[in-house]
């Protein structure tokens, strides 16, 4: 089976087209803006370009390493798009019909994108594998959650998203797709709620990461670490809380927020207990792995947060929500904690750090689970599996 990869960005750093391409599958690679687009080429050759245009330099850093030229197709519509705020001329499928569907027996889309092509495509005979790679509740998730703060506008969702048969809502794309393609129960469990006649077509294929698992150097005992870019979504009030509780009872602590600064949270309760370290490049990110006594994220909703991965692969304790999107087992693997409940998570927070030995198991367990589940190898079984059931 050959299998033709449409993605918007370089999410997961393009791993799913360099997985097909090592399986021999890779019929080819539809994308929006890379290094190999004209404006990619552009900036390589005029730099300013980017200074001047700061959605143009990102371009530098989408290189679909492993993947033959011959096999990427990259259009810098949806890039034009933005800088003339003209929406409609973003849309990629007419551009991906004039491409052709490259021999491939399958098309594997992301979240539905583009779904003129998608449709086109299933007309031509091709199988479609839709990769759901967030929860189709997290925007009703987040509805609800933002009566509860003087929430920005930038974090805002309207009452329209919140339906699933909105222009990109699963109700839209799940009547296309021959499998629906999840990342993790919680996931799963959406899709079933949002379109149970589809039911039948979920196969729960969690993402892997190329991270090399490493060991953690000297731990700053009581150091915890969240990272992320959207406070809301991701649960990070209920941390303040917790830390408020934890720090007026006495307790030493330093939680940092990797990804924002202070004026991006100023909006939510006990924020100031928090230490901001804004945006950090991965390198430093490893440092915070490899120096917290736990990582900790209190998410609302996700797909499969990566980051939980990095974490488990550096030692690094976790404490997280199942609505984080990843399925390990209580108190084994890592700590489950329920969403919006800060009570919970201070009291899982202190067992972390109080209690060194529990500390010890799931760290080394975590660590373990990720290098038996999450490895890229692993990731590619579970994804040629899926593909090869179109042989049956």
């Amino acid at each position: 089976m050959k299998v033709l990869v449409c993605q918007r960005g370089a999410r997961h750093r393009y791993s799913i087209p360099r997985i097909f391409e090592e399986a021999g599958m890779l019929a080819g690679l539809y994308t929006d803006s890379t290094c190999h687009s004209t404006a990619g080429k552009l900036i390589k050759k005029l730099p300013i370009l980017g200074d001047k245009v700061p959605a143009a330099k990102s371009l530098e850093g989408r290189v679909p390493k492993g993947i033959p030229g011959a096999k990427i197709f990259s259009s810098d519509r949806p890039l034009v798009a933005s800088a003339l705020r003209y929406e409609s001329f973003g849309d990629l499928s007419p551009v991906y019909k004039h491409w052709g569907l490259q021999n491939a027996d399958v098309v594997y889309s992301m979240y539905g994108e583009d779904m003129g092509f998608l449709s086109w495509a299933k007309e031509q005979g091709a199988k479609i594998i839709i990769d759901i790679f967030i929860s189709p509740l997290s925007n009703q998730v987040v509805w609800d959650e933002q009566v509860k703060f003087d929430t920005p506008e930038r974090y805002l969702i309207s009452e329209q998203d919140c339906r699933p048969s909105s222009d990109r809502g699963i109700g839209a794309f799940a009547p296309l797709a021959d499998i629906l393609l999840c990342p993790s129960e919680w996931v799963a469990d959406g899709v079933r709620q949002f379109v149970p006649d589809h039911a039948h077509k979920i196969r729960v294929v969690p993402y892997g990461s190329s991270i090399l698992p490493q060991k953690q150097c000297q731990v700053d005992r009581g150091r915890i670490l969240f990272a992320g870019r959207d406070p809301l979504r991701k649960g990070l009030p209920y941390l303040a809380e917790a830390t408020k509780i934890l720090k007026e009872s006495g307790m030493e602590l330093d939680v940092r927020v990797a990804g924002l600064d202070q004026k991006e949270c100023a909006w939510f309760p006990h924020y100031e207990y928090l230490n901001y370290l804004g945006l950090i490049e991965m390198n430093r990110m490893k440092d915070e792995f490899t120096t917290c006594d736990a990582f900790v994220l209190p998410s609302l909703s996700e797909g499969q947060a990566g980051v939980v991965l990095e974490a488990m692969a550096h030692g690094c304790p976790v404490i997280a929500t199942k609505e984080s999107g990843i399925d390990f087992s209580h108190n084994e693997n890592g700590v489950f904690v329920p969403a919006c409940d800060a009570d919970v998570l201070a009291s899982s927070m202190r067992q972390v750090v109080e209690d060194r030995s529990f500390r010890e198991k799931i760290s080394a367990g975590g660590q373990a689970f990720f290098e038996q589940h999450f490895s890229v190898q692993e990731w590619k079984t579970r994804l040629v599996n899926v593909v090869n059931e179109f042989n049956v």
